[in-house]
């Protein structure tokens, strides 16, 4: 995520990068984001903290490994939570960040799949994070790299597709460890840790009954145009602290403002029609436009002018094809 600002977990900072990069084929746009820095926290880092602050609470108890397979159930003014073992919950609310069992319909799918390597050589720049290194478009979508590094010879790289379908590890598995091979060339390298993912893009948020909040990436957690998600999860996470602290229940994720959601179903849809052109599209974007309202734009924290900026970077014909699909509710298939 970029750093707009102080937040609660600096001392959870692993890594940090005042340059980033978007290119393809070789070029593209390397960008100063040192106002704004790009930051990773490691997951195993902050579920540490989180979980060294509940049990530091009297008023916390934490339960861990608990299977829910079934829904919640109205009880009373609450709700009724069974899980495998037999035993039973009763709570006046539900935060519910499961994904859903009927998976939803969604414009793309972002789907990933990471290694971090270490090399016996120098491979790696660590003061650009390389946000999108495209490759020309496959069978399955909008294909690039995603490269932060570490050190000269340490670095997460991750293959990542946005396509019309979720992609498992199975599907993505030769495609990426083709694409290590293809940075890395022969030279030795090991690989320290994997990881995979699957991100909704564009999907309809659910309406749930009172007093159950659906939450994480499939309550709105997520950007639908980029899939950020930890500042906006920390955002929705304040509002129900402050919500809790009022008497009242968890609150729902606060919906984009309508230029946002209009934009981002617009950018998606353009992606969908053609892939081909979607590596272009975003290299253009970042050569065009100021890089410091991209980054406003990609992180919730735009104005009007940073989203006219956006806009007047891309060609036009794409994008008003789509939004008049988008208007008339048609679906997202491009002729030209």
């Amino acid at each position: 995520f970029w750093r707009y600002e102080p937040h609660r977990y600096e001392e959870l900072v692993a890594a940090v990068w005042r340059r980033c990069a978007v290119q393809r084929g070789g070029h593209g746009a390397v960008f100063d984001c040192t106002a704004t820095p790009y930051q990773m926290i490691p997951a195993g880092a902050f579920y540490g903290h989180a979980r060294g602050a509940l049990a530091a609470n009297p008023r916390v108890r934490l339960e861990l490994d608990c299977a829910v397979d079934a829904e919640p159930s109205p009880h009373g003014a609450g709700w009724r939570v069974v899980v495998a073992d037999g035993r039973v919950f009763e709570a006046r609310h539900v935060v519910d960040t499961r994904p859903p069992q009927v998976r939803p319909e969604s414009i793309l799918w972002q789907s990933f799949v990471g290694d971090v390597v270490t090399t016996g050589f120098d491979a790696f720049d660590p003061g650009v994070a390389v946000l999108m290194d495209f490759e020309d478009a496959s069978d399955l979508g909008v294909q690039f790299d995603y490269v932060l590094p570490f050190s000269p010879r340490q670095a997460l790289v991750e293959t990542t597709v946005f396509g019309p379908r979720p992609l498992g590890p199975d599907a993505l598995g030769e495609r990426h460890a083709a694409r290590v091979r293809a940075r890395l060339g022969d030279g030795r390298y090991s690989i320290e840790r994997s990881e995979h993912g699957v991100l909704p893009m564009g999907h309809a948020q659910p309406s749930e009954p009172a007093g159950w909040v659906r939450a994480g990436l499939f309550g709105g957690g997520a950007r639908a145009s980029t899939g950020y998600a930890f500042l906006r999860i920390q955002t929705w996470a304040d509002a129900c602290a402050t919500e809790l602290l009022r008497g009242s229940g968890p609150c729902a994720a606060t919906a984009d403002p309508w230029l946002r959601r209009a934009m981002d179903e617009v950018f998606l849809r353009v992606l969908r029609a053609w892939p081909d052109r979607g590596g272009a599209l975003l290299v253009r974007l970042f050569e065009r436009a100021d890089a410091a309202r991209v980054v406003r734009f990609l992180g919730d924290r735009s104005g009007l002018r940073d989203a006219l900026a956006v806009v007047g970077a891309l060609p036009p014909g794409p994008f008003l094809i789509q939004a008049l699909c988008a208007a008339l509710r048609t679906p997202c298939r491009g002729t030209a």
